[in-house]
């Protein structure tokens, strides 16, 4: 029985890429016999159900790349890593200037803005943006732990703790309409066998 047949493609010369698609296996075998020039054969185009027998002979069948295509397949190579070196060189420089951006932004931002803390069983408390330059007061430490110890009695019965949480902290005076210095939470439970 023959199977329709859906290859990727590449041309080497213009880099552009598409599917060649063939109603059988035997049009697939001649083509790739006659393979045209810098036209490359990347693989199956999304083809999971076709055997493998199958295609290792569609692989052995493909006329191998001449000289002058070799050298094409490299250069083609070639400008991609480029392009890519050029992607992550441009990433890093967005990321640079994203970070000294923030960092500015924190010299003049409101001391008394919320903080986000996160703490685990095992480890201090820190703040979750590692620029920020604020130390946690007593008071929002207290607070943390305040609203750890009552989770924990929320969990206790199925013989949990919690492992570690991430809390958003007013750490100075209470705005207006604020009764609470915790302003929200989340928390991950742990058992008491995980913990140790």
């Amino acid at each position: 029985m023959s199977t329709p047949i859906k290859l990727r493609i590449r041309n080497l010369q213009t880099r552009e890429t598409g599917v060649a698609a063939f109603e059988t296996d035997a049009e697939a075998f001649l083509w790739l016999k006659d393979r045209p020039r810098f036209v490359e054969v990347i693989g199956m185009a999304g083809q999971t159900s076709i055997a493998m027998e199958v295609q290792d002979r569609l692989k052995a069948a493909m006329r191998p790349l001449d000289a002058e295509e070799r050298i094409a397949e490299r250069e083609a190579e070639l400008a991609i890593e480029k392009e890519e070196l050029e992607r992550d060189k441009l990433a890093r420089v967005q990321e640079a200037e994203a970070h000294a951006k923030h960092q500015a932004e924190l010299k003049t931002a409101d001391p008394e803005r919320l903080m986000e803390i996160k703490w685990r069983f095992d480890t201090d408390m820190a703040l979750t943006d590692m620029h920020d330059p604020r130390p946690i007061p007593d008071e929002a430490r207290a607070a943390v732990l305040a609203w750890i110890a009552e989770r924990n009695e929320w969990v206790a019965g199925r013989g949990q703790i919690v492992g570690e949480c991430t809390v958003k902290v007013w750490p100075g005076k209470l705005p207006p309409k604020e009764s609470e210095r915790v302003k929200e939470g989340r928390f991950v439970p742990v058992s008491h066998e995980e913990k140790k």
